[in-house]
């Protein structure tokens, strides 16, 4: 796949999982063909990948061509002149349109995109003179000063294309909430607008041009949806990943950043980090002195870095919502609400709950307002009513805390929160043990990312012995050096999503490349029909990116059926079922 808008994850194939809520956002988006879409929020904190589906949505909507136009936009958290806000949304728009009509991905960042006239030469120079008429309208309000009417002209602006062009558009606008507090009335950015997302009204209902809004202030981001647009727009909250992903997630990462992990600090980490592509992704990239996350000392010391030391990134993202509330509530109230309720986090507490198990010298007033405002920063959260609260169900962001504010209160010796990740591994441990001894869980579970590993770091070295332990390989074969080795997961939403397992692709193009299907079963032999399966998605594969060498290959812990071993030998495709595969020792 092509992708027209470089991604800020960086390398494509460092995206991981998030298959479900890429399923359900292609399909929301291919609904807007028959105007089914009703406008949603993506809602979840900072470093949870909202970014990175939005960026993955658009250029997979860009890259499919089939009847829906992307339109991205983030709304950045620093303050805007108004005027300026409309400019730069109306052009971004802009050239995204000319980019997707003219299949021509610079437009996706053109030099000059403050410029209304060079825009419209643009436009004039793909053939698309009806632009010129929006740009138009947005430079005759921009020298008038008619600066209501110029936010009505851009905001309605991919609405309004769309019905005169009978077409539909997508709209996702990343992070959303800043429109409100960061888009000022005057050049000296002193008057913020207040209520600008209320345009948003009447646009959000559109069906033909609905939105996909993110907000990394999920507090902040749902009071102004239910203040100034309630009833417009869906919630949905983005999770934590599911185990197979963030173990798939780690691995990515441990080979990408070169950091190099066991199949026990790897289980350890994931289970810590309950899924938090955030946790993981700061630990595989921390910059603590000496890091090592092959051992449970090393990993502990590496998180014990991440939430106590001032340049820890988990600690500095915390901090960040902790900074926003403090300066309006600053005192040892508030800290130790958070620390109840994070100490508490297993439960709901009302306010009348809070004010007698802290004793706390207030009215339920003003306990409502301090808790709204904690609410508000996303450092508690709201409970199943308005006089309910708890606290954020995360345990690493209760180390944060406690780290930074709980000598405030009580007294505090950060050498505990080094006991409690050791205890909290202990736990995971007998889990892992136990998992080991039942299922074989290190050969079982992980022998895709071994393989993997294998075929990555060691496949050279250890030509004679992998050849010696597969059948079927052609003659005259040789592994080799690979430009790279990763899991191939076409993007959902297209006709016929391939997955495979391994893809190492040869770095030289008279080398073969190696298509592999991975078994870790410890019972079920693989079958002829599963052979039949993978070789038509071998196949697929090799068309699609274009590969004139490669080798089939599928590893079965539990071996081959008669009938499947004869359809493997028949076709050509390299059987193993050796677990010296999974690396030595194994």
């Amino acid at each position: 796949m092509d992708y027209a808008l470089k991604e800020r994850i960086g390398k494509p194939e460092l995206f991981t999982g998030r298959k479900e809520e890429l399923t359900y956002y292609l399909d929301w988006i291919n609904d807007i063909k028959d105007e089914k879409s009703q406008s949603t929020a993506m809602l979840a904190r900072r470093k949870m990948g909202k970014t990175a589906i939005m960026e993955r949505l658009f250029n997979i909507t860009f890259y499919k061509n089939d009847g829906v136009i992307p339109f991205y936009y983030e709304v950045r958290e620093n303050k805007i002149w108004l005027v300026d806000f409309c400019i730069d949304f109306c052009l971004t728009f802009v050239y995204q349109y000319i980019a997707f009509k003219s299949r021509k991905h610079e437009y996706l960042g053109p030099f000059e995109k403050g410029n209304l006239t060079r825009a419209k030469q643009t436009a004039v120079k793909e053939g698309l003179e009806y632009v010129v008429e929006l740009i138009n309208g947005v430079e005759d309000a921009v020298q008038n000063e008619r600066d209501g009417i110029l936010w009505e002209i851009v905001r309605e602006a991919p609405k309004i294309m769309a019905f005169r062009q009978d077409e539909f558009i997508v709209q996702m606008i990343d992070e959303f909430q800043f429109i409100n507090g960061m888009v000022c009335l005057d050049k000296n950015l002193e008057k913020p607008v207040k209520n600008l997302a209320g345009g948003y009204l009447s646009t959000a209902e559109s069906k033909i041009a609905p939105l996909l809004v993110s907000g990394s202030w999920v507090g902040w981001l749902m009071k102004e949806l239910n203040s100034l647009l309630p009833a417009r727009f869906r919630y949905k909250f983005l999770r934590n990943m599911p185990e197979d992903e963030a173990v798939e997630m780690l691995y990515k990462y441990s080979r990408f950043f070169n950091v190099p992990v066991t199949e026990e600090t790897a289980y350890l980490l994931t289970g810590l980090a309950e899924g938090s592509p955030f946790y993981i992704s700061a630990v595989m990239r921390s910059n603590c002195p000496g890091k090592d996350l092959t051992t449970t000392g090393g990993l502990i010391r590496t998180l014990e870095f991440e939430t106590l030391d001032d340049e820890g990134t988990i600690k500095s993202s915390w901090l960040e919502y902790v900074s926003s509330a403090f300066p309006q509530i600053n005192d040892r109230n508030a800290k130790n609400i958070v620390l109840h309720l994070s100490k508490h986090r297993d439960r709901e507490l009302t306010r009348q709950e809070l004010i007698e198990e802290l004793n706390l010298d207030m009215t339920d007033g003003e306990l409502e307002k301090k808790l709204k405002a904690l609410v508000k920063a996303d450092i508690i959260n709201q409970g199943g009513s308005n006089f309910r609260y708890r606290g954020v169900n995360d345990n690493i962001f209760d180390k944060v805390f406690r780290g930074v504010y709980e000598e405030e209160i009580r007294e505090f010796d950060a050498k505990v929160i080094k006991k409690e990740y050791s205890e909290e591994f202990e736990k995971l441990k007998k889990k892992y043990y136990s998992l080991l001894g039942k299922l074989n869980y290190q050969k079982g579970y992980f022998a895709e990312y071994l393989l993997l590993d294998q075929l990555r770091l060691h496949a050279r070295r250890n030509n004679e012995l992998l050849k010696s332990i597969t059948r079927y390989l052609p003659e005259g074969f040789d592994f080799c050096n690979y430009s790279r080795v990763w899991k191939y997961d076409s993007s959902p939403g297209y006709a016929g999503r391939i997955s495979i397992d391994i893809f190492a692709r040869a770095r030289s193009a008279g080398d073969y490349s190696i298509i592999g299907e991975v078994k870790s079963r410890d019972v079920r032999k693989f079958s002829k029909e599963e052979a039949a399966e993978f070789e038509k998605k071998y196949t697929q594969v090799k068309k699609l990116e274009d590969i004139e060498y490669a080798v089939g290959f599928v590893f079965s812990r539990s071996g081959f059926t008669k009938e499947a071993e004869e359809y493997c030998r028949e076709k050509g495709i390299a059987c193993s079922e050796d677990e010296r595969w999974l690396g030595p020792g194994k």
